[in-house]
């Protein structure tokens, strides 16, 4: 109560402080009434990645198609357009870590039946390197992750992956570029052999390098399936 007081909760989409949201359920009540068109991915999605395509007769999009993929379903929750891309940015390079709360519930609502349905034992975050880690001070997708875990009662395994190298940023490089970013960007950690069905936490997805290659890494660990969810997916 009184942490709300000095530091009150703000809208992620506007920065306004937010009224009294005591005994409010859901995550709507994290953000101004105002925002009711909220780019959320629409039902007609790409089976693999989830994103937003335009046809119903097809399964997978055309980035799918051409790159399978390793994790079996990733489940975005909105398109990375405006408002929300510059939001889940500022989350990510202007300290609004706080912003999580409303993006990571959003998220626990998205995936509430999902986990039940694919026995999602844990959460793994994507992890960012010891360098970036000690510049910006946190890891926005360990952030979401926690949030969601709490909300959902799974548990968050911070030390199955490993950042080995601090790669070039994924926005300044066409897809062939990614996939070689990422090649070696990532590495085992600890065997949790008990986890086996896992689900992979990220704020954005662009063309799919990152989760795939996480995948591929915990499968290799022993996993017997391993699923996605970000904030933001990119538009076909």
């Amino acid at each position: 109560m009184l942490l709300d007081m000095i530091f009150p909760r703000r809208c992620p989409i506007c920065d306004r402080v937010l009224g009294n949201i005591n005994g409010c359920g859901g995550s709507r009540c994290l953000v101004c009434s105002e925002h009711d068109d909220l780019p959320f991915v629409g039902r007609v999605r790409c089976m693999k990645c989830g994103k937003e395509i335009e046809t119903d007769t097809a399964e997978y999009c055309s980035d799918c198609e051409r790159y399978p993929k390793i994790y079996k379903r990733c489940y975005p929750l909105f398109n990375y357009i405006e408002p929300v891309k510059g939001s889940i940015l500022a989350v990510k390079y202007r300290n609004r870590r706080e912003y999580c709360d409303y993006y990571g519930s959003a998220m626990a609502e998205m995936l509430c039946d999902t986990v039940r349905r694919n026995g999602i034992d844990v959460l793994v975050p994507v992890p960012v390197h010891r360098h970036k880690l000690k510049n910006r001070g946190y890891n926005q997708a360990q952030i979401l992750a926690e949030v969601v875990g709490r909300h959902l009662a799974i548990p968050v395994c911070t030390d199955m992956l490993l950042r080995l190298e601090d790669t070039r940023p994924q926005k300044e490089l066409d897809n062939l570029q990614r996939a070689n970013n990422m090649k070696n960007a990532f590495g085992a950690g600890n065997s949790h052999r008990n986890y086996r069905r896992i689900m992979i936490i990220d704020d954005i997805y662009t063309t799919g390098a990152t989760m795939d290659t996480c995948a591929r890494i915990l499968m290799e660990m022993g996993a017997e399936a391993v699923y996605g969810a970000v904030v933001c997916i990119g538009v076909a």
